[in-house]
């Protein structure tokens, strides 16, 4: 595992105890790890409680919104990370602002475990460094909290390299491996960062027409998405219904950025646009934009606009606050509706996969990755490789399924003899977190579409099974 894994060692060792204890049960695997979400929104409620007068409803917008219900209850590395990242940047406010020597130490511990469990935690750094600095902390203690955050981490790293793992910076290389610095590829993750940001956030969309944005605001922005949202900039021919959608909230995002950056300076600006920039940067500079780090954009983007609009509309922000609440959990209800469709449909596939062949000693071969893997794995069947030939490893009788909207899947070299039967998935909405680039949505990674999700009616995934000949 330590020449192929890139990820901090904390929850590959969490998982392991929860599958010790659970067996391999999904509910209670995933409730052990509740308590890290728990934290991680104790941390957001706590941040906003020190800058906002009325805290509750931006916490709930960004706790209700789909980035946050659908990802914080995964067993993965942002989940933890979140538990220790967000307290940790709370503390560091805190110490700051009360001179507390102790929550400054208890922060840069939690800052540790957090770049103890994805490198992305990184974020926490700047938003903590620079708040601090402006507040008189003085630079000794910043570079002591610094070192701490970074020590285990570093730690970390070096153990792997001793004992022949990945080099220093491997997940770095990883990552840059996989990026394209042409023009078309740069602005697809443009508009991907722009429409998660609107789409997941919602109100980060719309808020921004609310601070009373110049007309030469509005329409350099609208020209800024409109050349962005060109189709000679696209990486695949786009639906004219996804390309509109795009536009809007990259629109909208944008004359949010726009009047936060332009308009009055609110207290919490400096922590809220470091640490805004900060994940921004980072989530640019990963392989794809993903739902599961977005998430973290959110918070400052929400909190700062509502402490604007408490300054500028106090009149309007109950109706702003219940309305975004409810936008969001209306959102967040219907993805979840076809995420659970998406998902159970992995597992219908894989028992009858299981009944059908791998039941009388038929020998069953499968593409792609996530749910699928999992439970064709479990049920016996083997993953093709493409460093052991990939398809050419399929035996005449043997069968390959294989799923549409899919990730890493391996496609035959050439032609290939078989019988094929196809199963199509319904939706129980005309909305998708994931297309095959039949639309946009995108959820999980912005390689599928520059949308975190779709209008669309398209199937919700499409198996086909190859049995060769």
């Amino acid at each position: 595992m330590g020449r192929i894994n890139n990820t901090p060692p904390v929850l590959p060792y969490l998982l392991a105890g929860a599958l010790k204890l659970t067996g391999g049960a999904e509910f209670w695997t995933r409730a052990l790890f509740f308590p890290f979400g728990l934290a991680a929104a104790w941390g957001l409620l706590a941040l906003a409680a020190r800058f906002l007068r009325r805290p509750l409803w931006p916490t709930l917008i960004v706790l209700a919104g789909p980035a946050w219900t659908l990802n914080m209850n995964h067993a993965m590395a942002e989940v933890v990370m979140a538990g220790f990242a967000l307290p940790a940047l709370w503390l560091a406010v805190a110490a700051a602002d009360d001179g507390d020597a102790r929550a400054w130490a208890a922060s840069a511990l939690l800052a540790a475990l957090a770049l103890l469990s994805k490198y992305n935690a990184l974020f926490v750094l700047p938003p903590a460094l620079l708040y601090a600095r402006a507040r008189g902390v003085r630079l000794p203690r910043l570079a002591a909290w610094a070192a701490t955050a970074l020590a285990g981490l570093a730690l970390g790293m070096l153990w792997d390299r001793l004992a022949g793992g990945l080099p220093l910076g491997a997940a770095w290389s990883t990552t840059s491996s996989a990026i394209s610095f042409s023009a078309r590829p740069q602005a697809h993750r443009l508009r991907a960062l722009l429409d998660f940001a609107g789409g997941l956030g919602l109100v980060v969309a719309v808020w921004g027409l609310r601070l009373r944005p110049s007309r030469r605001a509005l329409a350099l922005t609208a020209a800024f998405c409109a050349l962005l949202f060109a189709p000679r900039l696209d990486l695949w021919p786009a639906r004219p219904v996804d390309r509109l959608t795009g536009v809007l909230l990259a629109w909208g995002t944008c004359v949010s950025l726009w009047t936060l950056l332009a308009g009055p300076r609110a207290r919490g600006a400096a922590l809220w646009a470091s640490w805004a920039a900060a994940v921004a940067a980072l989530q640019l500079a990963y392989w794809a934009v993903v739902a599961r780090f977005v998430v973290f954009l959110l918070p400052p983007l929400v909190f700062w606009l509502w402490e604007r609009l408490e300054g500028e509309r106090p009149g309007e922000l109950e109706l702003l606050g219940r309305t975004g609440f409810g936008a969001a959990l209306a959102l967040s209800l219907a993805l979840g509706a076809t995420d659970r469709a998406y998902a159970s449909a992995q597992k219908r596939v894989a028992a009858q996969v299981s009944a059908r062949w791998l039941s009388r000693g038929a020998r069953v071969w499968y593409s792609g990755h996530w749910g699928l893997q999992e439970y064709l794995s479990r049920a016996g069947a083997r993953q093709l490789d493409v460093d052991r030939g990939g398809w050419d490893e399929v035996r005449p009788g043997e069968v390959v399924v294989v799923s549409v909207p899919n990730t890493n899947r391996i496609p035959p070299r050439g032609r290939v003899l078989a019988g094929v039967e196809s199963e199509t998935v319904p939706a129980p909405l005309p909305i998708r977190l994931i297309c095959g680039r039949a639309c946009e949505g995108g959820f999980y990674s912005s390689t599928s579409g520059f949308l975190p999700w779709s209008l669309s009616d398209a199937p919700l995934d499409v198996f086909t099974f190859v049995e060769r000949r």
